[in-house]
């Protein structure tokens, strides 16, 4: 087990291996990104952003570049140290996915209803940074994004209006008309990301996704609850909640046999992929732990906390 630290404990908003497995790369609350080689525990890269940017989405495009969500997206080539700015649309919030080949990247906002600005979903070519141009079902992201491992899917989630419902609030202020949503995921084929199937009643939005390795099964969060749904049989196989915090990152293993999650406290928590059971827990310690990542070689898994601290422990542990 490993412990990371940056100073004044500022939140660790998202963590990522890189494709080797050796670095690890942050986005921190004091509005810097951190890289450190995982084998001596030493920072290799410390980027500063303009600005101090609130839940930074980063992922590694190769061993020595990484994307950032801030202020639109930005492109650091760590060995030249040089900065692009690779899309300049800003979203308040966003989250990546690149390509099983590392060809394509897929961003969306994180709504929360569908009166909020947003652009939702767009598919970016990180070669020249061009956009994918796409026809339907693209509004109104939850935050939820997921390509699966053989690049053929992509999952996201939106949130969808449905009608109003007229609602009374006493004598004195009479009857009024509120919205009501559905919160659905959408599986879209690839390339041309046109939705072939959607998997509704999620009760809310859903931030996190992730398709299990052989891409049969599709892991989901909303709020409190945890959601599995055989992409094959097209029916649910579990809804799991652990009381009323809200799950805030996912991830498989690379065996497929275990689905690891974070919950805004301080536990890791291994459901079984066969049972979709609970099966063991690790009580790190470090704060609240807000994010997972899971080293390409399956060996390794990091959680980045509110405190300041990432721990990088051994998955067989």
């Amino acid at each position: 087990m490993q412990i990371l630290a940056i100073p004044k404990k500022k939140r660790i908003h998202s963590v990522a291996f890189s494709p080797s497995g050796r670095d690890l790369a942050a986005a921190c609350g004091d509005g810097k990104i951190r890289v450190w080689d995982t084998t001596t525990g030493d920072i290799r890269h410390i980027g500063s952003l303009e600005e101090e940017s609130y839940g930074s989405a980063i992922t590694f495009v190769s061993d020595h570049s990484i994307v950032i969500a801030a202020n639109g997206l930005l492109h650091w080539d760590m060995a030249a140290n040089e900065w692009t700015q690779a899309i300049r649309v800003a979203r308040s919030t966003s989250q990546l996915a690149l390509s099983p080949d590392g060809r394509f990247l897929a961003e969306v906002d994180e709504i929360h209803s569908t009166d909020s600005p947003g652009s939702g979903l767009d598919i970016h070519d990180i070669v020249n940074w061009k956009g994918t141009l796409l026809q339907e079902d693209i509004h109104d992201t939850s935050g939820g994004v997921a390509f699966s491992s053989d690049g053929g899917w992509l999952a996201t989630s939106h949130i969808v209006r449905v009608g109003q419902k007229e609602r009374t609030l006493g004598v004195q202020f009479g009857r009024y008309l509120t919205n009501e949503y559905d919160y659905v995921v959408r599986i879209r084929e690839s390339p041309s990301y046109r939705t072939v199937r959607s998997i509704p009643g999620w009760g809310q939005g859903v931030r996190f996704l992730a398709f299990s390795p052989d891409g049969n099964t599709l892991a989901g969060t909303a709020g409190p609850r945890l959601r599995i749904w055989d992409l094959l049989g097209d029916r649910e196989l579990a809804v799991q909640k652990r009381g009323s915090r809200h799950f805030q990152g996912l991830a498989f293993t690379i065996d497929g046999r275990y689905l690891a999650t974070v919950s805004n406290d301080t536990t890791v928590r291994m459901w079984d992929a066969r049972t979709w059971n609970e099966t063991s827990t690790f009580e790190w310690k470090i704060g609240r732990l807000l994010n997972i990542a899971i080293a390409p070689d399956g060996m390794r898994a990091a959680a980045g906390s509110d405190k300041g601290q990432i721990v990088i422990w051994d998955l067989d542990e």
